[in-house]
């Protein structure tokens, strides 16, 4: 029984360490969003050739509600297939602050963000040339639907009269997961606050749970297994990454922390674990064989880089 006692307050320390962190970035990144620094704005750059480019430096910035924007985005017709496919796979979520909360994996956090910078790139840009041929009816009527919308009037509405504002630039409308979009554009001081609260309650849940199974399974046999098993490794991460939850992402960090699972599979399983940006692509595009296109793209993409950096020591 002490030992068990010993495993749930380990788990305590650990998590408790990374907090600090999660705070700090959590609020970073909803003070840059409630000054407008972070914001999606109607422009070409969303849907022409250098949107895979956009779409993964958008994505690499740790907030699972963009992937959300990108979803809404593409569904309406305003981004690109590469651009979205970039996101999906630049997007790293809560791995970044956990990697930020562990000063000797600082250099590998470095590494991962760059190789999945660059990989959203290129995947970005595959994805577009193979989509244009598969699509090209459905990629040529969204293209007229994008030009029609420039030529139509846009107004807004200022102190009850219209007014014309074609072709300036108007900030897009969409929903998102920070404070002060559902506050009437106030800041709320409890919502990063609330989000790294909950983010630590999934790391502390993962890390008893790894914990009480080294205690009862043992160091030795589970050491075993992740031998045996390790060149299935990034198979596994991605199987975890589809699932479209916070918890997951900070399963598959947490297991490269600990030294279960080696760098290669943390990039694959990250590469496909798009959050809640999934659950609103299935929900909001109709079209079943261009969702089964992006999850296999996502699939091969990750396999591809996963195994490609699986037996390096990084």
């Amino acid at each position: 029984m002490e030992e068990i006692w010993d495993v749930l307050l380990d788990a305590i320390i650990d998590t408790a360490k990374i907090l600090p962190v999660l705070l700090v970035v959590y609020y970073l990144i909803e003070f840059l969003e409630y000054k407008k620094i972070l914001k999606t704005r109607k422009s070409p750059l969303l849907n022409g050739k250098y949107s895979p480019i956009f779409g993964s430096l958008f994505g690499s910035i740790p907030q699972c509600g963009f992937a959300v924007v990108s979803t809404d985005l593409f569904t309406k017709g305003d981004f690109s297939i590469g651009a979205l496919v970039a996101v999906y796979i630049a997007t790293s979520d809560e791995a970044l602050p956990m990697l930020l909360s562990v000063p000797d994996k600082i250099p590998q956090l470095l590494i991962l963000i760059a190789v999945k910078i660059v990989w959203g790139i290129v995947a970005g840009y595959a994805a577009m040339l193979v989509h244009n041929k598969l699509f090209a009816k459905k990629v040529q009527q969204r293209m007229q639907a994008l030009e029609s919308k420039k030529e139509e009037k846009q107004y807004i509405e200022v102190n009850g009269e219209k007014v014309d504002v074609t072709g300036m630039e108007v900030d897009m409308e969409y929903a998102c997961d920070c404070e002060y979009c559902q506050n009437g554009g106030k800041f709320k001081w409890y919502g990063p606050l609330v989000k790294s609260l909950k983010i630590s309650l999934y790391i502390l849940v993962i890390n008893i749970i790894l914990g009480l199974a080294v205690y009862f399974i043992g160091e030795e046999k589970i050491n075993e297994f992740l031998e045996l098993s390790y060149g299935f490794q990034p198979v596994l991460a991605i199987i975890i990454g589809l699932i479209p939850n916070c918890a997951s992402s900070v399963l598959i960090t947490q297991l490269y922390i600990d030294g279960g699972i080696s760098f290669g599979a943390v990039i694959a399983g990250l590469s496909v674990n798009a959050g809640m940006g999934i659950v609103v692509l299935l929900k909001q595009n109709k079209d079943i064989k261009e969702n089964l296109f992006i999850f296999g793209v996502l699939i091969i993409s990750a396999l591809v880089i996963g195994y490609g950096l699986h037996y390096l020591p990084i």
